[in-house]
């Protein structure tokens, strides 16, 4: 059974502040809920909800230094590491846009220590985005 962490290595695991909503989606700054840097190979994000409904992950991409990573290639990314002073861009496409004003939003992501074999530390961290 997952048990779900506060995120006590950073205020937020969303940067509300420099998060948005687009016309085609969301895109989350995240902040890593770790106390030192990981590979991005370790990281994925699992679950979002925005407004108590579940949006797909699929075609979502996490952003780092200028780059954009699909889910399934964040496993391969064993040489790009996270630092835990820097943010990841969740991009996620919606079907629609989202109407103006705030949403909600919750976001999974769960990490893979390399060091720690068998752990998932699993993070759950929630804002209030704006909508234009």
């Amino acid at each position: 059974m997952a048990r779900f962490f506060k995120n006590a290595f950073s205020d937020y695991l969303i940067t509300p502040e420099d998060s948005r909503i687009t016309p085609d989606g969301l895109v989350l700054d995240l902040r890593l809920p770790w106390y030192r840097s990981l590979p991005l190979s370790v990281v994925m994000p699992t679950q979002l909800v925005v407004d108590g409904q579940t949006v797909p992950l699929d075609g979502a991409t996490v952003e780092y230094e200028g780059r954009r990573y699909t889910l399934a290639e964040l496993p391969e990314q064993t040489g790009v590491s996270w630092f835990i002073q820097d943010s990841v861009l969740l991009h996620v496409p919606t079907p629609q846009p989202l109407a103006s004003g705030p949403h909600h939003v919750v976001v999974t992501l769960n990490l893979y220590p390399p060091y720690i074999p068998m752990l998932t530390h699993v993070t759950r961290g929630d804002a209030h985005v704006q909508a234009a």
